[in-house]
C-alpha cells in the first residue's frame, strides 16, 4: 500500500491522546496538536493519516518529555499508549484476553493485534526459541526506542518476566525485531 494510504485507526488515536495521557495535555499540546491536524476538542475522526500520526508523537514526546533523550521519551510514551489502549472499549477487551494467555501466546497473536491497529501492518513472526521470537514488520516508525517499548509493555502485559526488544533491521520501509523474555519454569 502506497504510505500517503496508510492510516491509523481512532482507538490508536484515542487510546494515547485521550487515555494514556490523562492530565499531560497541556492548553498548548492541545494547541500544538490542533494545528498538526487532531483536534482534541471535537470527536476524533475513524482514521488519520500515518504522517500526521507520526507527527503527533513528535509533538507529544517534545511536549510531554521535554529535554529528556528522544529514545526514552518515546520508551515513555509507548509504555503510557499501552496503558490507555488498554482502557478504551476495544483494547480492555484485548488486553483481557492477553493477560491469561502468557508471553509466548501473546507473541503468536501480536500479527493479529497488531493488524487491528491500521490499515496496512503485516507482520510475519518467526519463532527462534521457547522465549525467542522475531517480528518482521512491513513498515518501520521513525520514533526511536518506539516500537522496542511498546513490544516490552505488551509483552509485560501477557506476564512475560524481564522483556526484552531488539530492533535488528530497519531501511525505513520494513523493520524487523528479537523478542526475548526468561522463560518461567
Amino acid at each position: 500500500m502506497p504510505p500517503e494510504q496508510r492510516q491509523v485507526y481512532v482507538q490508536v488515536v484515542e487510546g494515547l491522546l485521550q487515555h494514556g495521557l490523562k492530565g499531560q495535555v497541556s492548553p498548548r499540546l492541545r494547541e500544538r496538536l490542533r494545528q498538526a491536524g487532531v483536534d482534541l476538542d471535537r470527536p476524533l475522526l475513524p482514521l488519520y493519516p500515518v504522517p500526521l500520526w507520526a507527527r503527533c508523537l513528535e509533538i507529544v514526546v517534545e511536549e510531554v518529555y521535554p529535554g529528556m533523550p528522544k529514545v526514552e521519551g518515546y520508551a515513555r510514551l509507548a509504555r503510557a499508549h499501552v496503558e490507555g489502549y488498554g482502557a478504551t472499549l476495544l483494547g480492555r477487551a484485548v488486553m483481557g484476553v492477553m493477560r491469561v494467555l502468557g508471553p509466548r501466546r501473546v507473541v503468536q497473536r501480536m500479527p493479529e493485534v497488531l493488524r487491528g491497529t491500521d490499515n496496512y501492518t503485516e507482520v510475519k513472526l518467526v519463532e527462534r526459541g521457547p522465549a525467542h521470537f522475531e517480528l518482521h514488520f512491513n513498515s518501520s516508525l521513525k520514533g526511536p526506542g518506539y516500537v522496542e517499548a511498546l513490544l516490552e509493555a505488551l509483552l509485560a502485559v501477557g506476564g512475560a518476566k524481564a522483556p526484552c526488544v531488539t530492533k535488528l533491521f530497519d531501511d525505513g520501509e520494513r523493520s524487523e525485531y528479537a523478542l526475548t523474555w526468561i522463560q518461567e519454569p
